[in-house]
């Protein structure tokens, strides 16, 4: 069974480094191939992955609602699907881009749920990493969440703000297996609350890491990260050894 962890946290805390890390530690471990989701519709985890941007399923939400043709709807929107990963070596990403038009999408939402079920059974794994709050989870994007990890900073606004996402999740009943919290930044941050208050386990605390920023800048992948060179990517791969990877076995 493919493992499924979505990524969700306010803002400018981090998700996309931290859905980057979370795939490099995935490949790391030896599960492979692994399917990355840019639910963000300001798309930017193909650049932490070192991949093309690809199309983004909004334009093919409704493109299939306006055409016609022979060829059944649902086969359509899985070929369409198939056009538009972005494939790498370990690796391979969609983005679901834009929103939808005026009207109702329901019926198109739902054919493509079920092509994603089909292409997703093809990979060990699936990283989701979301926009701020959780517009795509919502909208039951993926039918099964494992592992749901909220990304925050140690600032009281930031505990608040996972401590919001937390029970957004659960009064929309998201199909959700564990819910994780993941620190980042946990030094130079004022105003530090006590995460043990939110009652969620926590994943990880990645200490901070120049040597990201640096990465990015150079354009090369955080896949590549050699261990050993990044505190954080380091912590989050030891983080997924010790917690995540049962429900993987």
């Amino acid at each position: 069974m493919t493992l499924r962890i979505a990524v969700a946290g306010k803002g400018g805390v981090g998700k996309t480094t931290c859905s980057a890390l979370l795939l490099r530690a995935l490949a790391l471990s030896g599960i492979r191939p692994l399917l990355a989701v840019d639910a963000d519709p300001n798309a930017n985890l193909h650049q932490l992955l070192s991949l093309p941007l690809p199309e983004g399923l909004g334009t093919l939400r409704e493109e299939q609602k306006a055409s016609g043709g022979a060829v059944p709807l649902a086969d359509r929107i899985a070929f369409g699907i198939e056009r538009r990963l972005s494939e790498g070596d370990a690796v391979d990403l969609i983005a679901m881009g834009r929103g939808e038009g005026p009207g109702c999408y329901c019926y198109v939402n739902n054919l493509l749920r079920e092509a994603l079920d089909r292409i997703e059974a093809g990979y060990r794994a699936v990283v989701m990493d979301n926009e701020a709050g959780m517009e795509h989870l919502s909208r039951r994007s993926v039918r099964r969440i494992d592992h749901l990890v909220l990304v925050g900073d140690p600032s009281r606004r930031g505990i608040e703000a996972v401590a919001a996402l937390r029970d957004l999740a659960a009064e929309l009943a998201l199909p959700v297996g564990k819910t994780w919290l993941l620190l980042n930044r946990p030094y130079g941050v004022a105003g530090r609350a006590a995460p043990e208050d939110l009652g969620i386990p926590l994943l990880a605390a990645l200490p901070h890491d120049p040597r990201l920023p640096s990465w990015e800048t150079e354009r090369r992948s955080f896949l590549d990260l050699p261990p050993g060179e990044s505190p954080a990517a380091d912590a989050v791969a030891g983080a997924l050894r010790a917690s995540l990877l049962g429900s993987a076995a």
